[in-house]
């Protein structure tokens, strides 16, 4: 996950072997080099240089050495480099298949499975990625390439809806990274327990916060999925590439509404539990208060870990997202007291 040093060799490789004609063995470790590069262009969100990368690196031809390192190039594009083009991925695990069998040498095109299980996934075809994937975790060769696979699984599976498998799969992915010191997968196991754990989910963003390095792959991995937008005074104020997020609970929305509008300085439990339940005894407020949180949480799903209890404040993580508007805490208390005395 040392991407600077990784560019420092990157930069450095091409002085080593001269500009070339190489033989296969050289030419191959430039196949290797320029597939590396293309692909922390990709998890940079660099998408032109990553083509480039991959392109430069699948013009060299030469003898097994070469179309060796090309199987390997053809599975990490379809792997890491190809979110938004399943056909193209699928293309590329068929070329690293039939490449390395004219090889003799099957097991090279292994990390191609990963793409193939994404890329059905981007298909809509959850049940045949999940189990490509799974595939995947028992077969690849090297405890890493497992991982990712799991890792791949765990996010299929939370699209099926399964947290149970999902959490079981991105567990054991993310004990491994941390024990290799592979921060930078670790970083996106950690983010992806935060969204399945949704009730900690402030400890896991922490703890991914922690793991990372100052790089534009990692600070894309805070990045939220989908733009999300508050709008503190409007009809319905929280959207997701502008539209509106349907909540458990209009008290779950306007919770939500009121910790944006709070910003990083947060709200005591105290505070929200007054707003709502003024009349309220204390352990009642406080177990309506759990409730409430999980109720936000959940509504807001990949954006849950922003709803983040500390000690006696909760905050909301407002990074990326646009907020505009404005809401006092007096004014919801009146709303919800209106509700209840019309309710009476």
């Amino acid at each position: 996950g040392d991407f600077t040093a990784l560019d420092e060799l990157l930069v450095s490789a091409p002085a080593t072997v001269g500009p070339g004609p190489w033989p296969d063995e050289i030419a191959a470790q430039v196949v290797f080099q320029r597939s590396l590069g293309a692909v922390l262009s990709s998890l940079r969100g660099n998408r032109d240089d990553a083509e480039r990368g991959f392109f430069d690196a699948l013009a060299l031809s030469g003898g097994q050495p070469v179309d060796e390192a090309r199987v390997i190039a053809y599975s990490l594009r379809a792997a890491f480099a190809s979110d938004g083009e399943p056909e193209r991925a699928l293309d590329d695990v068929g070329r690293a298949r039939q490449l390395s069998s004219a090889v003799g040498n099957s097991e090279l095109a292994a990390v191609a499975s990963i793409g193939e299980g994404w890329a059905l996934s981007e298909l809509g075809q959850l049940e045949e990625a999940a189990r490509v994937l799974q595939d995947a975790t028992e077969n690849l060769p090297d405890s890493l390439g497992r991982s990712v696979a799991q890792l791949r699984l765990a996010e299929v599976e939370l699209m099926m809806g399964d947290r149970a498998s999902a959490r079981s799969s991105v567990d054991r992915a993310r004990e491994t990274f941390l024990k290799a010191e592979a921060r930078y997968w670790a970083a996106r196991a950690v983010l992806l327990t935060g969204s399945i754990d949704r009730d900690r989910g402030g400890r896991w963003l922490k703890l991914a916060r922690e793991l990372a390095l100052p790089d534009l792959a990692y600070e894309r991995l805070f990045l939220p999925e989908g733009a999300l937008s508050i709008d503190l005074s409007a009809k319905s104020p929280v959207c997701r590439d502008g539209m509106p997020i349907v909540f458990l609970t209009r008290h779950a929305e306007a919770a939500v509404r009121l910790l944006a509008m709070s910003g990083s300085e947060g709200m005591s439990v105290q505070h929200i539990a007054d707003v709502f339940w003024p009349d309220v005894p204390l352990d009642r407020q406080r177990a309506r208060l759990r409730t409430l949180l999980w109720q936000a949480r959940n509504s807001l799903g990949a954006d849950a870990w922003r709803v983040q209890r500390q000690h006696d404040l909760v905050v909301f993580d407002r990074s990326g997202v646009d907020v505009s508007g404005s809401i006092t805490a007096t004014a919801i208390a009146a709303e919800f007291s209106s509700r209840r005395k019309r309710s009476r």
